[in-house]
């Protein structure tokens, strides 16, 4: 069944100034990934927390490698931006000694069991698993769960 959607000529004139508007940026792109990757995790953060468990728990941990993976890639255009502009209005440039800093290198454990697990490191899933070992969240070669180096 097809749906039909009335707009008006109002709507329409609207919508192609805002496109002309973003293209007038040569890195108009680089603003509407970023506001679509904000939509798409506005979205997943209104998801049942138990239900999402649920889903990554039955063989699904692939999604939160990739999380993991695009977290580092934020943090990396992040600093690199705030460096840039030499401006920040983020607490997490005055870090109190013990506090976790973004963009921190993997620990010795992590990287140990990513290179016994993967036949390829490094790479994304190799180094997302390394970060979930440094977390505590999967454990080492020692087969324990615990956190180590600056991820603690």
């Amino acid at each position: 069944m097809k749906r039909i959607i009335k707009i008006t000529e109002k709507d329409i004139t609207k919508l192609v100034k805002k496109v002309m508007k973003e293209q007038q940026s040569p890195n108009y792109m680089f603003f509407s990934n970023l506001e679509q990757i904000r939509r798409q995790a506005d979205l997943l953060l209104q998801l049942d927390p138990n239900t999402v468990d649920e889903i990554l728990m039955a063989g699904h941990d692939w999604a939160d490698d990739h999380i993991t993976v695009a977290k580092e890639n934020m943090d990396q255009v992040f600093d690199f931006m705030m460096n840039e502009t030499k401006t920040s209005n983020y607490p997490e440039d005055n870090l109190s000694e013990g506090e976790k800093k973004t963009g921190t290198k993997l620990c010795a454990r992590g990287k140990a069991a990513a290179k016994a697990k993967f036949k390829v490191y490094p790479s994304a899933y190799a180094n997302g698993y390394a970060v979930q070992v440094c977390k505590g969240s999967m454990p080492g070669l020692d087969g324990k769960k615990h956190c180590s180096g600056s991820y603690c």
